[in-house]
């Protein structure tokens, strides 16, 4: 059945292409169209696009470019396609993201496939997917579309979905989904009339991304197509939370496993676990600690209990990071910057159970204005900083994280209006202030390793008692450093394991990501130094909680972990790093990142034991999300990966 939603939605021309190159005289140029692009909601850069049409075929030739952060990203595309869509040959070079590049190209075949094919590499150029969308729909609507070069397949679906434009004098717009070209689900909504494109959701990096023409603006921007495809994939995700039932909820015990409660205490190698109600009832020795009659056991004989990890550094801005990260064992993630509205309606289905996810905590980021801002959220002076807050504080957000570009009074007056509402501050330190003077104004934690001092100097002491005195606490991200820091030559699986069973999108944008023309020597002499600096940190008693910013989604967790028993802290001071510690500095650990009797049931059972070879922290075979136990291996088909 069709069902129709009113919306405020003006509706673009076709995503044609703005030429580059030599055109054959027998080709008829389209009129050139500019497609805006948005980058957390907030306009970043354009997409061109013209399509010139011959006797039997068209040439699309596209540039897409967008400046992220004070990077310029660029994207010089042509893809030359029959009168039925069919691809004939595709060229594709430049980057998609900042840290991603493009190098893809598909000569021109002879012979016909065997089966359907398209050609594109990724989410860009958007033109593409239109003309994908519309090959789809022209032969006969196949199950699944071979996309070349990478040999994946994609799955297309018209949802039934119409939003009504007739208030506005423009044509219904129909609403289709894409599966494959990227993590997640592409959201794309076509004209009615003529099947052209009028507005796209997608994400580069794992981060929200949205295209519409701009005659769409003045009644939609990007925050509100972000606000339209959210609550569009929640209804399906519902509906897909169906198919992953807990194994067992409301009162279970584990019984007959080693526990490492992650308080410190030493492991207890035969320990039961009992759950009432969302909660931990007891955990003790199984001698002392009896099951009550006619309640379920689940005997984990030869596995660890551990409590649910946390990931302190998310961008977590699709549903599909949900089942991803229980079954990698995170049952808590702290976001750091996302879509307002995409990270609100996650948190709460995730909360509620409509949704199936780990419980999400929210960071709000704000920046300073300009083009070069980092999302939509910015402030250019104390009083709109303040307005910022009290906008995060009303939504439940826990903290604020700051950004690069806000001048020195506007950070003083959001950190000051942060504590005031009971918030904590976290972030970048902005251009222009030094960690020392952020850190004495007020702000509470640090993304990412900011401290450069040399290992084992002076200035690396004083440093640390600085940090140690105003308890601030760092989030080093020292995965995500490795994966985007890494020599070319070296494999990610080769160090994350895990990375062989991300969806094949994924891995491809991924493995696009490195620190360029450096040697393997090279990448390891850098990520030792930064190590040691974690290592002296620690020793230090500077909190370091474990985080991955943009790495492989859940999988980076355990990688982060072991590099911190890497850098030298004990592995149960690592596994404290990813459960304890960050409860503690979020003001929670009288609700969680231990286990004991009146805790939220986040609970993970690992094969293996995490103290002997912290590689087993990855070998995740149960986890309980408030109480809600389940097999990670549905989890993670549920979120696109292979178990």
């Amino acid at each position: 059945m069709t069902k129709r939603i009113s919306a405020f939605v003006i509706v673009s021309a076709f995503f044609g292409h703005s030429a580059f190159g030599i055109r054959h005289s027998s080709f008829t140029d389209s009129r050139p169209t500019t497609l805006s692009l948005y980058l957390l909601s907030h306009r970043i850069g354009q997409e061109q696009s013209q399509v010139a049409t011959g006797a039997d075929s068209s040439v699309l030739r596209s540039h897409f470019e967008y400046v992220d952060r004070g990077t310029t990203v660029a994207l010089d595309s042509t893809l030359a396609f029959a009168k039925d869509f069919t691809p004939l040959s595709f060229e594709s070079h430049g980057r998609s993201y900042r840290y991603f590049s493009v190098d893809a190209s598909v000569p021109a075949s002879t012979g016909q496939p065997s089966a359907p094919t398209f050609m594109l590499e990724g989410v860009a150029p958007i033109a593409a997917q239109e003309l994908l969308v519309r090959y789809w729909l022209t032969h006969g609507k196949p199950a699944s579309i071979r996309i070349e070069p990478s040999g994946d397949a994609v799955t297309i679906r018209e949802t039934g979905v119409v939003l009504t434009l007739t208030h506005i004098g423009l044509p219904p717009l129909r609403e289709y989904t894409i599966d494959g070209l990227a993590w997640g689900r592409q959201r794309l909504w076509l004209r009615n009339d003529d099947r052209r494109l009028a507005a796209a959701v997608t994400s580069v990096g794992v981060l929200g991304f949205e295209a519409l023409s701009p005659e769409l603006e003045p009644a939609l921007n990007g925050e509100k197509l972000a606000r339209i495809a959210m609550q569009a994939r929640l209804r399906e995700a519902r509906a897909e939370s169906g198919a992953i039932p807990p194994l067992q909820r409301g009162t279970f015990a584990l019984t007959n496993g080693r526990l490492i409660d992650a308080t410190g205490a030493p492991e207890i190698e035969r320990a039961t676990v009992i759950v009432r109600n969302g909660r931990i009832e007891a955990a003790g020795p199984a001698e002392s600690t009896r099951v009550p009659r006619g309640v379920p056991t689940v005997d984990v004989s030869g596995k660890t209990i551990l409590p649910g990890l946390w990931d302190m550094h998310a961008h977590a801005g699709l549903a599909e990071w949900g089942p991803v990260y229980l079954a990698s064992g995170v049952t808590t993630a702290r976001d750091m910057g996302g879509e307002f509205d995409a990270v609100t309606a996650l948190r709460d289905a995730w909360r509620d159970g409509s949704a199936t996810g780990p419980r999400m905590l929210l960071a709000g980021l704000v920046d300073g204005p300009g083009p070069a801002s980092f999302g939509h959220v910015t402030a250019a002076n104390p009083e709109e900083g303040r307005a910022v807050v009290r906008t995060y504080k009303d939504a439940g957000f826990q903290q604020m994280k700051l950004y690069s570009l806000l001048d020195r009074p506007t950070a003083n007056a959001v950190i000051d209006a942060a504590h005031a509402a009971g918030m904590t501050v976290t972030g970048h330190i902005p251009t222009g202030l030094t960690m020392r003077d952020i850190v004495d104004m007020g702000m509470d934690h640090i993304a990412h390793l900011a401290v450069r001092d040399a290992p084992g100097s002076d200035a690396l002491r004083e440093t640390i008692a600085f940090l140690k005195a105003h308890g601030t606490v760092i989030d080093p991200t020292m995965s995500w450093n490795e994966l985007l820091g890494r020599s070319a030559a070296t494999p990610i699986e080769s160090f994350q394991p895990g990375f062989v069973h991300a969806p094949a999108p994924l891995q491809r944008l991924l493995r696009g990501a490195s620190g360029g023309a450096i040697t393997p020597q090279q990448a390891r002499e850098r990520l030792e130094r930064s190590l040691q600096i974690v290592k002296a940190l620690h020793d230090g008693g500077v909190p370091i909680v474990a985080g991955t910013d943009k790495g492989v989604p859940g999988v980076s967790v355990a990688r982060e972990i072991e590099l911190y028993v890497q850098a030298g802290l004990p592995p149960l001071e690592a596994i404290r790093a990813a459960t304890a510690v960050p409860a503690r500095v979020m003001g929670l650990e009288k609700d969680s990142g231990t286990i004991a009797p009146g805790l939220r049931a986040d609970l993970i059972v690992v094969d293996g034991n995490p103290l002997e070879r912290i590689g087993d922290i990855r070998n995740v075979v149960l986890v309980a999300a408030n109480g809600r136990l389940y097999d990670p291996a549905r989890l993670w088909t549920a979120g696109g990966f292979r178990p």
